[in-house]
């Protein structure tokens, strides 16, 4: 007979993944072996079910992230961190030839001034690193709250969903 208290879908994975099955019929739980399956209940400890919801948590957060840079190429995301580092040097030192090569590039292609297109990085650089820190703050809020947990129930029952930036 198998003794089970809810400890979340991560005890059942780790159950199949060891070759076994557990199941309620009648209200009664079964299971493929009694002995090995309850063995991996009791094994299963609060810190597994915190970790799991910890990476449900990371995978959310990654998935926002992508949200907000949808669309945009992986050769345009590869460069704006020279992007930003060229904006900064100019603001600092005001020597295009210097401080911002390519920016300097693409304002001539474009026929307008450099400051524009230094205004237009650190606007985006900015919004972008607020963006961020959003997501890594909310993120980091909810792994702290949910390993604070001192529980099943309560790490089970904390709801994650709410803070995160609206895209």
């Amino acid at each position: 007979m198998i003794t089970y208290a809810e400890k979340g879908s991560g005890l059942h994975r780790v159950i199949a993944a060891s070759g076994h099955w557990l199941e309620q019929r009648n209200g009664e739980w079964i299971s493929s072996n009694d002995a090995a399956v309850q063995t991996i209940i009791d094994g299963y400890m609060l810190a597994d079910t915190q970790a799991e919801i910890c990476t449900a948590i990371d995978a959310h957060a990654a998935t926002v992230r992508e949200r907000a840079t949808a669309g945009v190429s992986a050769a345009e995301m590869s460069s704006w961190s020279l992007k930003i580092a060229e904006a900064r040097a100019y603001t600092a030192s005001g020597n295009a030839s210097d401080a911002a090569p390519l920016l300097t590039v693409e304002a001539q292609i474009r026929n307008v001034p450099l400051q524009a297109v230094v205004d237009r990085v650190m606007a985006k650089s900015t919004a972008l690193q607020m963006l961020e820190a959003t997501i890594a703050g909310v993120a980091g809020l909810h792994k702290d709250a949910v390993r604070s947990t001192t529980n099943f129930a309560d790490a089970l029952a904390y709801d994650w969903s709410t803070g995160w930036p609206a895209l």
